[in-house]
């Protein structure tokens, strides 16, 4: 019998695990793959008050993020963060857990529990407390009966010989391109950078960033490494907590409606996520699970629900002079934003 399972090796997971296991209690955590991936661009700011892996994982410095208008005109503003290689970030994190005892089962996809009882890929274990921080496609939320979350479907290339501009995160926002979503250019090097996209619905990402890349000479380079996956985009689930079971990171909700951005979020919820549990194993009361969601929504609610309601305006924009008009009020690095 384990203290705590925890289904999903990213962010969100690793970091709930591995504050209970520095508490000393049993963890062990289930991951479908046999290694860490991601279609995400890595940013992570560095206002994230948590201890972060070392040097190795970080790729560039960000100081700066260019928002440009469908016609090509920019609105610069002043950021403080930095690109991570996200496998090896991942990866550090899953690797940090370990050191502290926790056992880590890879390909191991859970396909079922009930109550203390986890059944996956290669076999069964018992938790007292199971944590479902399998991704945007939960098979924990599943199992619980939630309904889908609504999804951005992302594509992302790392190219080289390409002409990133240092220092600074390039986000494209044009309807003909990315609909209802925008391109990203994050540089991980002085002639490399991850150049993706994020679409809300069904069209083909991979289609749209090539044609995007090929109208902007400056990016057109070699392509090293092609990722694709999704985001949930439709803001902080209603309920978090079910029992002896929670949510956190993506299967949560907690990825930003309009950014996408989820990394800080992630950690963040695991955080409290993990002294949420700690407190509930030390008092040998399983209810006490209960203050994790009213924590993260105190958090978290209100920006993530202003979040999507502005996700509803960017679907809204239908062709590009809409777009350019209205980009200030949906944008968060506009003043417009947050009036």
């Amino acid at each position: 019998m384990y203290d705590v399972i925890v289904v999903g090796a990213g962010p969100a997971g690793s970091v709930t695990a591995a504050y209970v296991a520095q508490a000393g209690y049993s963890v062990l955590i289930l991951e479908r793959n046999h290694s860490c991936s991601s279609p995400c661009a890595g940013y992570v700011s560095n206002t994230i008050n948590l201890e972060l892996p070392d040097d190795s994982v970080i790729q560039s410095n960000i100081t700066k993020m260019r928002t440009y208008f469908p016609d090509l005109s920019f609105h610069d503003f002043e950021l403080n963060g930095f690109v991570v290689d996200r496998s090896l970030f991942d990866m550090s994190l899953v690797m940090k857990a370990k050191e502290l005892g926790v056992e880590i089962k890879w390909d191991s996809g859970m396909t079922g529990f009930v109550s203390e009882s986890v059944k996956f890929y290669g076999g069964d274990a018992r938790g007292r407390i199971i944590v479902g921080a399998d991704g945007v496609f939960s098979r924990t939320a599943q199992i619980l009966g939630l309904e889908k979350q609504e999804i951005a479907i992302c594509a992302q290339y790392h190219m080289k010989g390409i002409k990133p501009i240092s220092d600074m995160s390039e986000i494209f926002f044009n309807v003909d391109h990315a609909p209802g979503g925008y391109i990203w250019v994050y540089p991980t090097g002085e002639d490399s950078a991850k150049v993706g996209l994020g679409l809300a619905g069904s069209s083909s990402p991979q289609e749209k960033l090539d044609t995007f890349i090929k109208t902007h000479h400056r990016l057109n380079g070699q392509k090293t490494e092609y990722i694709t996956g999704a985001l949930p985009i439709s803001g902080l689930r209603e309920k978090l907590t079910f029992g002896n079971v929670l949510l956190v990171g993506d299967s949560a909700g907690m990825a930003d409606p309009i950014t996408g951005a989820g990394i800080n979020n992630a950690m963040l919820a695991g955080a409290i996520a993990g002294n949420t549990i700690i407190k509930a194993l030390e008092n040998d009361e399983i209810s006490i699970l209960s203050e994790y969601e009213i924590k993260i929504k105190r958090l978290l609610g209100k920006p993530l629900a202003r979040s999507y309601e502005k996700r509803k305006k960017l679907d809204a924009c239908s062709d590009n002079e809409l777009l350019k008009r209205e980009l200030p009020f949906f944008w968060m690095t506009f003043k417009q934003y947050w009036e």
